[in-house]
């Protein structure tokens, strides 16, 4: 008989309880151990997957915000260049209650403080928001693609650089003095 066809006979005539009186069925340290190292390993893997993709899936989602503000302000300088007496060239920019009367942009819901100054020509906004993962971002009239810093005062400091003394910043708490720290 061949040692396949021996193999067989013996796997099919066995039961649970030889498994534990025969060496050959014995689990060693070894293979324990082995098997440990192999479960950690995967382990590890998930863990530093979700742990870099959540903080990264939060900042896309404050940058998505950011986003859409620029979009809102571009479409409020389209409603607020002709003031309705045949006026045009008074542009402005929208602060976050203006957007939301216009229902171009709800701020509350996405936690925005929006900074305005100016009208016409001398018309500049920004705005900031912090990520859930601690970053902070901001948009200027003059930068459109968010950027991030550690702080909400830096960010503070880069939108008042492009919008210039007087900025008034509007944001889910009302009027404040800059944007909300995460």
């Amino acid at each position: 008989m061949s040692i396949l066809a021996t193999a067989k006979n013996k796997a099919a005539s066995a039961n649970v309880k030889d498994a534990f009186k025969n060496e050959a069925g014995a689990i060693d340290l070894a293979s324990i151990m082995v098997g440990i190292i192999v479960i950690g390993l995967i382990g590890g893997v998930i863990a530093a997957t979700v742990f870099a993709v959540i903080p990264w899936a939060q900042d896309n989602a404050a940058k998505q915000q950011l986003d859409s503000v620029v979009a809102a302000q571009s479409a409020f300088i389209g409603l607020s260049a002709d003031d309705g007496a045949g006026n045009v060239g008074q542009i402005k920019f929208g602060s976050a209650t203006d957007l939301n009367t216009k229902a171009l942009f709800d701020a509350t819901a996405a936690k925005v403080s929006i900074a305005t100054n100016g009208q016409g020509d001398a018309a500049h906004y920004g705005a900031a928001i912090a990520s859930s993962s601690g970053k902070v971002y901001y948009v200027t009239d003059k930068k459109t693609q968010p950027t991030g810093v550690a702080t909400a005062a830096l960010a503070k400091t880069a939108v008042v650089a492009v919008t210039g003394t007087g900025t008034t910043w509007t944001n889910t708490t009302g009027t404040g003095t800059g944007p909300v720290a995460p």
